[in-house]
């Protein structure tokens, strides 16, 4: 039983997107009969949109996603659809850190970060001693 595994996509729509091209590619060619590859595009849109019925009640299409599609090949060329597994992800991180290359140059960006939040405050007529005494 031949197995198309595919890569790990942003979202399960697109990984639905990158079988319909992998189907289509294999299974729906100008060499295939006519009459195959429409039994072809019938068990493949049937396979899709259980597949999207299934992420959909799952709350699932913009998480990210693997599909795994199970099938056998007829003689003729037929796509058989045996199973298919959508394996869907999350992404969070791991560990969060931060690298200072140089504490002169991070004071100089404070600095500077700062010196525009002062311009501004102004513009918008805040009284800056107000803003001292939030800062000490």
């Amino acid at each position: 039983m031949p197995t198309q595994r595919f890569r790990i996509t942003p979202t399960s729509r697109g990984a639905l997107f990158r079988a319909k091209r992998w189907f289509y590619s294999i299974f729906y060619t100008k060499e295939l009969p006519a009459d195959v590859k429409e039994g072809n595009k019938k068990a493949w849109v049937d396979l899709a949109s259980k597949i999207v019925e299934e992420v959909n009640k799952r709350g699932a299409t913009d998480k990210p996603a693997r599909l795994i599609i199970s099938y056998e090949s007829g003689p003729r060329g037929e796509f058989i659809p045996l199973s298919a597994t959508m394996e869907l992800m999350e992404i969070r991180p791991l560990e969060t850190f931060t690298i200072y290359l140089s504490k002169e140059e991070e004071i100089k960006k404070i600095k500077a970060d700062i010196i525009e939040l002062v311009k501004r405050a102004k513009e918008l007529g805040a009284n800056i001693e107000e803003l001292k005494e939030i800062i000490v």
